[in-house]
């Protein structure tokens, strides 16, 4: 049968649409982009940059970190989601903006679950309850009395409404009857500094700027929000140890693709994932910062985002929480 030249023609356009994987081209051939939806020299993208460089290297193409920061990561998260999914366009980011958000605002550009194919989570860590050194007590057992003898409670910094550290707290107020009001602040920075100078009498906070205020005397951990306590503070307990069950809080970074992107390059780069993280460098850059190494298959990560999911949405909407009024 003959091909006309029309036919050939048309046939060689839809040839040159599809993705190199699809037309015999081997994966990688061109320069990843990981998409972070947080500025540079955050701890997303700290964390993002130290699988990047690896995993480029064992690719055998530069991987790029492409910072779009702004929305609560709605940003970069859409911007992924649309992208072509070849395997080209990742997108790194946080739980907020994939568990969180999708209670948080009444409308996304994308679907947390829908528009993803999850490769791997990366790392977790656990939440901090940090006061100012002088604060007149030593545990969060102190913290609680502290808050029972005072009329009116006592304040917390937040570093946002609907933040990780926000919904712990309030979790935290429910376990125990803890009576605290938060402070919301844009961020950890500012929220530690405000502990830091005697403004507010507590916060919850990251290891990653918590842990060297701590080290220098500036700031003293009350409690560590997670089962188990933490190597760098032997010394902390965690609030499980004092009986109260179910606060355990630990924001965690994952990296995804596109919806449709083909189910082998996803399992390559979540094999890459796992493989880089669990190197010494990599591992040893993490727990230096409180960082706990968590990898998975790209199954088990979609099945702990719908967890989280099932976690923390009906909380928020019990505190009736919009970040979009």
């Amino acid at each position: 049968m003959s091909i006309t030249r029309r036919q050939f023609a048309l046939a060689a356009s839809a040839a040159a649409c599809l993705p190199a994987w699809a037309q015999g081209q081997e994966y990688p051939d061109k320069t990843i982009t990981v998409t972070v939806g947080f500025a540079a020299g955050g701890g997303v993208d700290f964390i993002v940059r130290s699988l990047a460089q690896g995993m480029g290297q064992r690719l055998g193409q530069t991987m790029v970190v492409d910072n779009r920061p702004g929305a609560s990561a709605s940003i970069a998260c859409s911007y992924v989601a649309k992208s072509r999914p070849d395997g080209y366009n990742l997108l790194g980011t946080d739980g907020g903006s994939l568990a969180l958000n999708g209670a948080l605002y009444s409308k996304l550009p994308y679907d947390p679950v829908k528009d993803f194919a999850p490769i791997s989570l990366v790392m977790r860590h656990p939440i901090l309850i940090v006061a100012h050194p002088d604060f007149p007590v030593s545990d969060l057992k102190g913290l609680l009395d502290h808050a029972r003898r005072s009329p009116e409670g006592i304040s917390y910094a937040s570093p946002g409404l609907g933040t990780y550290h926000h919904l712990g707290m309030e979790l935290l107020k429910r376990r125990t009857g803890l009576k605290a009001t938060p402070v919301p602040y844009k961020g950890a920075a500012p929220a530690m500094q405000d502990v830091m100078a005697g403004h507010v009498e507590v916060a919850p906070i990251d290891t990653i700027p918590a842990l060297p205020q701590i080290a220098a005397g500036k700031l003293k951990a009350l409690a560590v929000l997670d089962s188990r306590r933490m190597t760098q503070l032997p010394d902390v307990p965690t609030a499980a140890e004092l009986g109260i069950e179910g606060v355990e809080v630990l924001p965690w970074v994952g990296m995804l693709a596109p919806r449709g992107t083909p189910a082998d390059i996803v399992e390559r780069l979540s094999q890459e994932v796992r493989t880089v993280a669990a190197t010494p460098e990599v591992s040893k850059h993490f727990a230096e910062r409180g960082l706990q190494t968590l990898t998975t298959t790209p199954v088990e990560f979609a099945a702990i985002l719908q967890q989280e999911i099932a976690r923390w949405h009906p909380l928020i909407r019990e505190l009736g929480i919009r970040l979009d009024l």
